[in-house]
């Protein structure tokens, strides 16, 4: 594959491995890897990802599959949700988590670090850790270049690029959460604010603030025409003519 080429070319750590399998092996689904060149792996792909590469987004994945479904099948034992509908969020949360990854604020444990925020994406609260830090300013998450619209591409992967440029431009979690809830998931209003105990009028006002933020940050020209001017009422005539200031 010439991903893998391209990866053994670009990085000493991938040169041992050979095709795809073995890339996501090296990366520690083989334990008899070593966890630290294993991680290190992960981190070379990962920052691959985030530079715009969905070949390495895509073993990454492959690599956080297993954890993903173990994870979807306890919480679905627990009552949650059915285990697809459960499985299916967890992976679109995980490619945005995936592909803005702050490389350069936490380059170690890649691993664990992917798993738990896309578990608390779409089952908690970030992290206290994650709620004080202040993100930093780096070339990864600053670039804030729009993804490429073409009629043949899969609305799903557009959405998904769409909402991963918005986090990386500093869309709020919550604000992110909804879109994802709403385009991803297929989830309506009402649907929403039945499980979060709001009505379903806030659940849209919610929405309409989330893509105004979404679109000022992205730069995005607003589909919405400019309101009418209001016209002011008409007045019946007295039949006098208006005196003007100042005259006899």
């Amino acid at each position: 594959m010439a991903a893998v080429h391209r990866w053994r070319a670009a990085s000493s750590l991938m040169a041992p491995l050979a095709d795809i399998d073995e890339v996501v092996d090296g990366c520690g689904s083989d334990t008899s890897v070593q966890a630290p060149l294993a991680d290190q792996r992960l981190l070379f792909l990962i920052t691959e990802a985030v530079g715009g590469d969905a070949d390495a987004a895509h073993v990454v994945l492959a690599r956080m599959m297993p954890a993903l479904v173990s994870k979807a099948s306890a919480h679905a034992r627990r009552g949650h949700r059915q285990f697809d509908a459960l499985y299916t969020e967890l992976i679109s949360s995980a490619w945005i988590v995936i592909t803005t990854y702050p490389v350069e604020r936490r380059p170690g444990k890649v691993w664990i670090n992917i798993l738990l925020d896309t578990e608390q994406a779409v089952f908690g609260r970030p992290r206290l850790a994650d709620r004080i830090t202040v993100p930093m300013t780096s070339p990864l998450l600053a670039d804030r270049a729009l993804p490429v619209f073409a009629d043949h591409r899969d609305p799903l992967e557009e959405l998904l690029e769409l909402l991963a440029a918005a986090r990386r431009a500093g869309l709020s979690p919550s604000y992110l959460q909804l879109l994802i809830d709403l385009g991803v998931h297929g989830l309506s209003t009402q649907d929403i604010g039945d499980r979060d105990g709001v009505t379903d009028r806030a659940v849209r006002m919610r929405r309409g603030r989330a893509i105004r933020d979404l679109t000022t940050l992205l730069d995005i020209p607003s589909p919405n025409p400019p309101p009418p001017t209001r016209r002011l009422p008409a007045t019946r005539s007295s039949g006098r003519q208006p005196t003007l200031a100042g005259a006899a």
